[in-house]
């Protein structure tokens, strides 16, 4: 490391090391929160089920998603199961057809490819889901299948797999007959071999089969789909009957059937005495007609009805009313009607809906419920429609990234669905299907816009390709350089793809060269010789490269092992290619060009090693941590270059594939001449494994960290030396990828989709002496000046898929260390001094108008400042207080709980503001900066005049309504004088409450903009002119623009009126009122006072 920057790096220790001595009270952050942006483009699911005698009722649980429910027959779905912190991987759902209340959930979904996906055995909810209890059968780690008695909800079965990397008692068949309080295992074949599938028919529930498969590899071994031992092999692979609905089971052998291998599913037909049944496997298609004594196979020239797909799904589901209509499942599912014979195609498309599970309601048949890649999808009518799966926030992500837009998109490669692209803010109030694209790339690798022109996209393309993506018409071809067979380039399933932060024309891609482009992809170079060796080992000369998708024998380095490779469409879910030890040639997993010195290049492999270079690739240097275990199975799965210090970087290490869950993460603050472990404050043991996935540093703050987890999301505020849980309301899930993209950190998970943590202005700022304040205002991040909505007319029902926007303006965040004694308050104060907006945490009373013409769920409710122990979050809209009005309206472009009562108060103008806080008689002041619209059509200039125009209607409506009110008041007072018992005064007050009315107007006129006596009158009155002016500044709100002429006319002419009003409202009180309080004096009663 050079002299010159030894300085910055050992102040920055120092005070990293005095920063670091405890972790941060987590509530100097709490009041963050995150929001999820979809996109709402389901993800695979791995278990499914419906509630008999409700129609509209259904569950579907995911790999590392949870369990989400319908009410409306997949109109729109919620998760209930994220109360549930330990584990979010579920493998079975069963709802009881006895009680739909009582849900069963088996935790651990079985495809393990890219992941463990492990679970804490199994869960009970007695209400439908509201809420949920851990029945034990923690170590089953993966249950397939559940059963509970068509008439006793008590009456359980529990198919489990057991440890993958551990041979394990723990597998087997579970039975409880008291609802889960106790447990009895009456199958078990032997510690390598899980149960897979169980199944009756429901009207002859003490016929039962089950299927087994092994279940174990080694550590480090290769992994099938179905969880261990490979798709295809025949080891563990049996088939077991029971005639006492589980209690005892012996094993079906027959010349009928072939040797039984890999992944197997079973089905009882209703209806036929529990005779009729079914087999499938990758050996086709076999069929009993005597309870499984003898067997026979059913249609086997077509290949589409065995699991085409090898492990990776499996399934034969029977009609519930004719035992000779059968389903399959492969790419497509498939239908016969005569009992096996023959199959047609059911549901599917070219690209495969690679349906995963199926349910048939057993009371009636029609009603069809299947679980795919896509998501869940549900029939009413026996297949004929179905519901969509495009309302799913499910998606299962690997790389993410964003672009430099206004707002900036995030895009994604989508397990099972290609690329995809998500607004982090909608214009119409809300994300709607209107702000996501499915964008023509790979489900695998990586997808960057074009840092220049956004409208260039590169992605991971089929074949392990990268292919350009040119918008509008978003056209792609592809640019790859594995085009060229002479390179021999090999690479990880999930390829990186970065941009240069120093030069936006610069594209680099990782293989086991790192290679880059500078002409849009016209061609490439290399940046690196081989990174795939160790110091010392020499590359062995390139070969022609492997097929795409295939994995080269044991010692071969045409391809990667990696724990997500797959580029051949017929294989899925990221699994793995591992049918031997690991290739001695690794590839690059990760790599990060320093933002601080553009020559600066870190590179991660896929097994274990470190590479720098400090001359953009000229020279590299083998600096890999030393002392990992293991080392040929470590993935170096993200590494991330310090936004401050050249020679700082964090690495994120993987080893789940060798069985260690635990989190791996490092720093090196010396160009990777040391490593430091940092880790402490990780858990090691979660249920879902807690094993590294990435790891990022802040663009602006130096020692301000983020990681991801398999289970969890955590920050450090000391470099790495400790870390605390940044969850706050995330829910369970494996998080995959994250960037810091401005002020926001935005995160891409394997079930849940993105999530934003909008302005991380506090994590920047925070410190632990801000924790023994009485209170602290965060300097907010800048504040876009957008409108909320800008659609014009009717909106998107509620139903319709949709995300929330970021709070609309500036967010303030505040700390509190007590509660208050008081009511505290926020004031917004322009360059002048002048208050904007004025906050405070005292109650709002409702507004005192009829109810609104429409469902409450529509409308804003005003909500006063919070006041809990803590960080406190709130966000002024940039707007001015609200003008006072007569009644208030709706806008009819409306978001469900987001709809403010108008009139609202006129926008604030670009530039800088000051927030003023105050609790318990102490202010805390901070800045915050405006920004327009970078997208708006007007300058400086423009919104000047705007805003000058609506400044004048904003402050005359007020003095209009002060007017009104002091006009109301006076008249009220008259009352009771009308009826004195002098006729002089009682006829005087008569004529005065006359004038007063012309003056004042009618409050009346019904819920419109400003209220206030419907049309402009004859007569300017207070009144007609609130109403006339509130509704003249509404209209003005509509975009950024300079008034034409008639508006400024109009506008004068409501001015004018206002001062003629205003005049004689004056001329009253200095003669009229004048006289009438001396006809009062004069008869011993009190004057009137305005």
């Amino acid at each position: 490391m050079s002299n010159r920057f030894l300085p910055l790096v050992t102040g920055a220790a120092l005070a990293l090391a005095a920063f670091g001595v405890a972790s941060t009270d987590s509530n100097l952050y709490s009041g963050l929160a995150w929001r999820n942006i979809g996109p709402f483009r389901g993800g695979r699911i791995s278990a499914v089920s419906g509630a008999v005698g409700q129609p509209g009722v259904f569950y579907a649980g995911l790999p590392l998603g949870g369990v989400w429910k319908t009410t409306g027959a997949g109109t729109t779905w919620v998760p209930v199961m994220d109360s549930v912190k330990e584990a979010s991987s579920v493998g079975a759902v069963e709802v009881a057809p006895s009680d739909p209340n009582v849900i069963y959930v088996g935790m651990g979904d079985m495809i393990t490819g890219g992941g463990i996906n492990e679970g804490n055995g199994l869960y009970k909810s007695t209400d439908a889901g509201k809420t949920w209890v851990h029945l034990g059968l923690d170590d089953t780690r993966q249950i397939p299948s559940i059963l509970v008695d068509p008439h006793d909800p008590n009456l359980v079965m529990v198919a489990a797999q057991g440890n993958v990397h551990a041979q394990s008692e723990t597998r087997g068949l579970y039975r409880s007959t008291d609802g889960g309080k106790s447990w009895k295992k009456t199958l078990y074949v032997d510690n390598q071999t899980g149960i897979q599938k169980i199944a009756w028919a429901y009207d002859h529930p003490n016929v039962m089969l089950a299927t087994t498969v092994r279940h174990y590899n080694a550590p480090g071994a290769a992994r099938g789909f179905g969880g261990g031992g490979g798709g295809a092999g025949s080891a563990g692979t049996m088939l077991f009957k029971s005639t006492d609905e589980g209690v005892t089971w012996k094993r079906i052998v027959s010349d009928d059937l072939p040797p039984l291998s890999g992944r197997t599913c079973v089905a009882v037909a209703m209806n036929t005495n529990a005779q009729r049944m079914y087999l499938v496997g990758n050996f086709g298609l076999y069929r009993s007609d005597d309870g499984g004594s003898s067997w026979r196979q059913m249609d086997a020239s077509d290949r589409r009805v065995a699991n085409g797909q090898g492990g990776y799904n499996c399934g034969v589901y029977v009609d519930s009313k004719d035992p000779d209509v059968v389903y399959v499942i492969n790419t497509s599912s498939y239908v016969s009607r005569d009992g096996g014979k023959t199959f047609t195609g059911f549901k599917g498309a070219p690209g495969g809906d690679d349906p995963q599970q199926m349910w048939i309601d057993p009371t009636d048949s029609k009603r069809l419920f299947f679980g795919t890649d896509q998501g869940a999808t549900i029939s009413l009518d026996g297949g004929q429609t179905w519901s969509s799966w495009y309302n799913q926030p499910t998606a299962q992500v690997y790389h993410i990234s964003v672009d430099n837009s206004y707002p900036y998109w995030v895009y994604a490669t989508q397990q099972d669905s290609g690329a995809v692209a998500t607004r982090s803010r909608g214009d119409l109030g809300e994300i709607t299907p209107l702000d996501w694209l499915p964008t023509p790339g790979y489900e695998f690798g990586s997808i960057v816009a074009d840092p220049l022109n956004p409208k260039i996209v590169y992605s991971g393309g089929p074949g392990g390709g990268i292919v350009k993506i040119t918008y509008p018409n978003g056209q792609w071809v592809n640019v790859s350089p594995n085009v060229d067979s002479t390179l021999a380039l090999r690479k990880v399933g999930n390829q990186p793809m970065l941009w240069s932060p120093t030069n936006p024309h610069e594209l680099m891609a990782g293989f086991q060269f790192l290679m880059a482009t500078t002409d849009g992809g016209k061609s490439w170079k290399k940046l690196s010789p081989d990174l795939g060796f160790p110091r010392g080992v020499k590359p062995p000369s390139e070969k022609a490269p492997a097929r795409p998708g295939t994995r080269p024998a044991a010692g071969s380095t045409n391809e990667a092992t990696s724990d997500e490779d797959m580029d051949d469409e017929e294989e899925e879910e990221g699994v793995p290619h591992m049918q031997g030890p690991p290739s001695p040639g690794g590839a690059i997993e990760s790599f990060s060009p320093s933002s601080v010195d553009g020559n600066i290049i870190w590179v991660g492999t896929n097994n274990g090693l470190v590479k720098l270079t400090k001359d953009h690739g000229k020279t590299w240097d083998d600096v890999s941590i030393r002392g990992l275990p293991n080392r040929a199975r470590a993935d170096i799965s993200a590494i991330d270059a310090s936004h401050q210090d050249p020679g700082t970087a964090y690495a994120a290490v993987d080893y789940h594939n060798a069985a260690d869950y635990k989190p791996y993460f490092y720093r090196t603050h010396d160009f990777g001449k040391s490593w430091t472990k940092i880790v402490s404050g990780l858990p090691t043991e979660q249920p879902s494994g807690s094993f590294a996935r990435v790891i990022r540093c802040d663009t602006k703050k130096s020692g301000l960290l983020f990681a991801g987890t398999e289970s969890s999301m955590y920050v450090s505020f000391d470099d790495g030396d400790n870390w605390q849980s940044l969850m706050l309301n995330l829910p369970n899930t494996s998080y995959r990828d994250m960037v810091v993209k401005d002020n926001d950190l935005v995160v891409g998970t394997y079930g849940r989709g993105f999530w934003v943590l909008d302005d991380i202005s506090p994590l920047r700022e925070i410190t632990p002496a801000i924790a023994s304040e009485p209170a602290h205002l965060f300097k907010p991040g800048d504040a876009i000046r957008v409108r909320r909505n800008t659609n014009g007319d009717t909106p998107f029902p509620p139903e319709i898929p949709h995300a929330l926007n970021p709070p609309l303006g500036a967010i303030i965040y505040y700390y509190l260390g007590s509660k208050p004694s008081g009511d505290i308050t926020l004031e917004v104060r322009d360059r002048s001094g002048n208050v904007v907006r004025h906050m405070s945490s005292a109650p709002i009373p409702p507004l005192a108008e009829p109810p609104a013409p429409v469902p409450d769920f529509w409308l804003e409710k005003p909500m006063p400042m919070p006041t809990e122990i803590g960080t406190n979050r709130i966000n002024w809209n940039l707007r001015y207080d609200s003008p006072p009005a007569f009644s208030h309206n709706y806008e009819i472009s409306a978001n469900p709980g987001q709809t403010p009562a108008s009139p609202e108060g006129p926008l604030a103008l670009p530039g800088e503001y000051t927030v003023v806080l105050t609790v318990d008689g102490k202010s805390y002041k901070q800045t915050v900066t405006v920004r327009n619209d970078p997208r708006s059509p007007s300058n400086g200039s423009a919104l000047r005049a705007q805003h000058e125009v609506q400044m004048q209607l904003y402050e005359c409506a007020k003095e209009a309504w002060d007017g009104y009110k002091q006009v109301s008041a006076m008249r009220t007072a008259l009352i009771d004088l009308k009826s004195n018992r002098s006729a002089e005064v009682a006829k005087a007050a008569d004529a005065l409450d006359t004038k007063l009315a012309a003056m004042g107007g009618s409050a009346g006129g019904g819920r419109r903009f400003g209220g206030g006596g419907g049309g402009a009158p004859a007569a300017p009155t207070f009144a007609g002119l609130s109403g006339a002016m509130t509704r003249q500044l509404s209209s003005l709100d509509t975009g950024d623009m300079a008034p034409n002429e008639p508006t400024r006319n109009a506008c004068r002419a409501r001015c004018k009126e206002m001062e003629t009003l205003t005049k004689s409202w004056k001329a009253f009180k200095s003669k009229d009122l004048v006289t009438f309080n001396a006809l009062l004096a004069k008869n011993g009663l009190k004057p009137l006072t305005p």
